[in-house]
């Protein structure tokens, strides 16, 4: 396992990431596409697209290389460039850009002025099958169709995310699924796995949705990268979904470590200030380790390869230090549910059999939620407990009333 870990590791060292933010000379609540593109002179080729709901910060990992970037507020909503229409810049008037492998270039900011400025020298639509690079890059699923016995669901495939990420991302295939085709008059129930899970975990929560009236959205990432670059991950293929669709309103449910990569996402919406964060309205959280986990600390303390996420599950991580800070607004009403049957030997204290007591019940994540309830149920029978699927569906009723 660890060597598979530390090849896929030396593997992702030979990206590099580049970030910045767009800004734009007016308050704008129209998207903006942003692309990395190689090649000059009428050669240029696309690599990588990112959607934004607004302006606001953008990253990309590409192979190390060299690039240009450039922006455009997509004014019909059509997700491709329309010369002399659309306003558009170029990063740096079209200088280029070099990433070495395993660097990260975080001062790429572009500020769009007007459309004539600087028009982009070619077009093109963000969901163009033509990007080009000498070492492809992983193709996330945003809303795609499938099934919930889809095979990619499946417990081998999840522990390929825990130990082998970056296959994980080829091979697999990371991003929010859908299990029908989008309904403008269902409300989104985003559900997010925990560590070394998928979204076939999900099953019989979704047996008990109300699917009349919601529309369960199935995350599915690999769960050995950073929280907080999970966090970002799914940030970006909601912002696509949310610019897509203009869905109103949306609820949250996570479970485990889950709970975590999705309070992350949640604050980082509402940093955005891009709308979105108007309706996210209900955000439940079962199981998760908001305090970390020891096994965690002991694995990095002894690992021969130490898994990312551990260092973040770590008690005591700068990532679970802030992660709490940022208040939720009061139009988003907060569940935690915890589970306190089973146990392991493994644990001091009270556990589920995978999570203490004590790190689901942190104060600090009490005093932000309107009901902190317990059930009688292990750390993965909880997904299963018809109780909490009842209290899970009574929450999501008020969202049709309100």
């Amino acid at each position: 396992m660890f060597r598979r870990l530390e090849r896929d590791l030396a593997e992702k060292r030979e990206f590099a990431v580049l970030s910045g933010a767009v800004r734009t000379e007016q308050p704008t609540d129209l998207p903006i596409v942003v692309f990395v593109y190689a090649g000059e002179d009428g050669s240029e080729q696309l690599i990588d697209t990112f959607v934004l709901a607004g302006p606001g910060p953008y990253f990309f990992q590409v192979p190390a290389g060299t690039y240009r970037l450039a922006a455009f507020e997509d004014l019909n909503r059509n997700f491709a460039y329309d010369p002399g229409v659309d306003p558009s810049a170029l990063l740096r008037r079209g200088e280029p850009v070099v990433a070495l492998r395993a660097a990260t270039l975080d001062d790429l900011d572009i500020e769009i002025r007007d459309a004539s400025a600087e028009p982009i020298p070619f077009t093109f639509s963000s969901g163009d099958n033509e990007k080009v690079s000498e070492r492809p890059l992983p193709d996330f699923r945003l809303g795609e169709v499938t099934r919930l016995d889809d095979p990619r669901f499946s417990n081998e495939n999840a522990a390929r995310g825990l130990w082998q990420p970056l296959t994980f991302l080829f091979q697999v295939g990371a991003g929010v699924y859908f299990l029908e085709p989008y309904d403008p008059h269902k409300i989104p129930v985003l559900l997010v796995h925990g560590g070394g899970g998928h979204p076939g975990n999900w099953a019989d929560l979704i047996a008990s949705l109300d699917r009349d009236r919601f529309q369960p959205w199935l995350v599915y990432y690999p769960t050995a990268p950073g929280l907080a670059q999970t966090a970002a991950a799914l940030d970006r293929w909601i912002q696509y979904l949310y610019v897509a669709h203009r869905y109103p309103r949306m609820a949250v449910i996570a479970h485990s470590m889950g709970g975590l990569v999705a309070r992350a996402f949640i604050n980082r919406v509402i940093a955005a200030g891009d709308g979105r964060a108007e309706g996210l309205r209900l955000f439940i959280t079962m199981s998760t380790p908001w305090d970390g986990h020891s096994l965690a600390q002991r694995a990095v303390d002894r690992a021969p390869v130490v898994v990312p996420s551990w260092y973040d599950m770590a008690p005591g991580s700068p990532f679970l230090h802030s992660l709490l800070e940022p208040p939720l607004p009061p139009s988003l009403a907060n569940y935690l549910l915890f589970s306190y049957a089973g146990g392991s030997r493994l644990l001091r204290g009270a556990n589920d059999g995978a999570v203490t007591l004590a790190s689901q019940l942190v104060p600090r994540a009490q005093m932000q939620t309107r009901q902190v309830r317990g059930f009688d149920e292990s750390h993965r029978t909880i997904l299963r407990s018809p109780d909490v699927a009842a209290l899970i569906n009574q929450k999501l009723a008020a969202l049709t009333t309100d």
